[in-house]
């Protein structure tokens, strides 16, 4: 007997703490919508049904009455969720991009063919709006109030099967994937499939603190690694898009790099964090308020920059023309800096082109840069020719880099470069600058043994 009501104590105290998504599945359902969007014709992409129903078909297409083929429009499936009761809806911008037609379904089986007021390619959030009143809209959370760890729910169409409810927890947050700049992923273990993108993520008080939006996967299905875009970015975005119609995002004019181990060591930092600038674009707001290659980003308003990414996340997010406060440690000491934020231009690419002398100290083979090529430029310094196996290569450095300066010291010919390595410290790591094509300016850290 007395095994008996400790079992039943256990088992009625592990379901207490269980979450219950019940209530909060119910309360959100009617703000959660199914998307469809019709595709240009040309785009390669399938709807997922079209590639089911097909199966044993007489040739690539379907077949009409008159048994002649014809292929269906592609179409995009997605889901979102109502924002404001006079139908202003959030999803994702690879859901209705290059859309002819967008068809919004609401959970009470109305059908209402939806405008596109705005996308933005820079967090792939998009705002679409239907003729509708009194609908009912969903809670907006915190998500910088979200603890690693947390339960969350998400609501959505997967392959189609409306209004579906999975769940997990937070599993980081801060994610960055790839080149994307200015979204600090929510990363969960959550379940999301294809046509879950642009639904919505739940903390436990049933408030949305995301979008649903990607998944990192090898089988092109679920492996338990999703994201989501944080919702107070979402709601910036669309703001924008509904007052202007275009996004608006702040810039320095800076490139950044996460600052390591290495890197740390060799700039006298004590603790491992900021970014660390390579680069800094001449006449920019970061040029102009005196920022340095090779400064180090520690603090901006006050907050620390944990990772390189925390740059571009926290700027991009600043209005331009704001004033932004920043802390830099410069050849060792803290500066405090006063910046004016500027508007990021449209996207440029800078093409960089690629007498010899040797250093055997680091193991590579480097040459003066001909004229064109410092004229491309706008810099000089000079390009390694060959690599040994010895410290340049295993530090990452490779044959076609640029380097401009050594331990922190300006390369501008040959003549600097054998000078400068001379004095290189052994047995120390020390940073070398270059500049790569795929990368552009971007510090290493070279240890040259005894």
């Amino acid at each position: 007997m007395f095994f008996m009501v400790l079992w039943s104590f256990s088992v009625t105290s592990f379901a207490v703490s269980l979450p219950d998504f019940a209530k909060l599945a119910k309360d959100n359902r009617a703000a959660v919508v199914n998307i469809t969007a019709v595709q240009k014709q040309g785009r390669q992409q399938q709807n997922m049904f079209d590639q089911l129903f097909r199966r044993g078909a007489p040739g690539p297409g379907n077949q009409d009455p008159g048994g002649k083929n014809f292929t269906p429009a592609p179409k995009a499936l997605g889901s979102g969720f109502i924002i404001s009761d006079d139908g202003y809806i959030l999803t994702n911008r690879h859901v209705v991009n290059d859309a002819e037609k967008v068809t919004v379904f609401l959970s009470d089986r109305r059908e209402f063919v939806a405008k596109i007021i705005g996308m933005d390619e820079g967090t792939d959030v998009a705002l679409l709006k239907i003729e509708a009143k009194n609908l009912p809209v969903v809670k907006i959370g915190d998500s910088d109030a979200l603890e690693t760890g947390e339960w969350v729910m998400a609501m959505g169409a997967p392959f189609g099967f409306d209004h579906t409810v999975t769940s997990g927890i937070v599993s980081a947050k801060n994610r960055q994937i790839g080149r994307e700049q200015y979204v600090p992923f929510i990363q969960t273990d959550v379940a999301i499939n294809p046509g879950n993108s642009g639904g919505p993520l739940l903390n436990m008080k049933g408030e949305v603190i995301g979008i649903n939006s990607q998944i990192w996967t090898r089988s092109g299905g679920y492996m338990g690694i999703s994201f989501a875009i944080p919702i107070e970015l979402a709601i910036d975005i669309s703001n924008q898009l509904k007052d202007t119609g275009s996004v608006s995002r702040g810039f320095l004019g800076v490139t950044y790099q996460d600052v390591d181990f290495k890197l740390a060591k060799s700039f006298g930092l004590k603790e491992i964090y900021g970014a660390i600038i390579p680069e800094v674009s001449k006449d920019g707001p970061a040029d102009k308020s005196g920022i340095l290659p090779g400064d180090i980003v520690l603090k901006i308003n006050g907050s620390k920059i944990m990772r390189a990414a925390d740059l571009p996340f926290t700027i991009g997010r600043t209005r331009p023309g704001d004033k932004v406060s920043f802390v830099i440690l410069r050849d060792g000491d803290e500066k405090n800096m006063e910046i004016t934020v500027g508007e990021r231009p449209g996207a440029q690419t800078a093409e960089i082109a690629a007498s010899q002398g040797l250093s055997n100290r680091m193991g590579i083979k480097v040459r003066n840069l001909p004229n064109d090529l410092q004229n491309a430029l706008g810099d000089n310094g000079v390009q390694v020719m060959q690599l040994e196996k010895g410290p340049a290569a295993n530090a990452g450095i490779r044959v076609g880099d640029i380097i401009l300066s050594l331990n922190r010291h300006r390369v501008t010919n040959l003549a600097d470069f054998n000078k400068v390595v001379k004095g290189l410290p052994a047995n120390k790591g020390f940073p070398v600058l270059v500049i790569r094509p795929e990368l552009g300016k971007r510090f290493f850290v070279v240890r040259i043994p005894e």
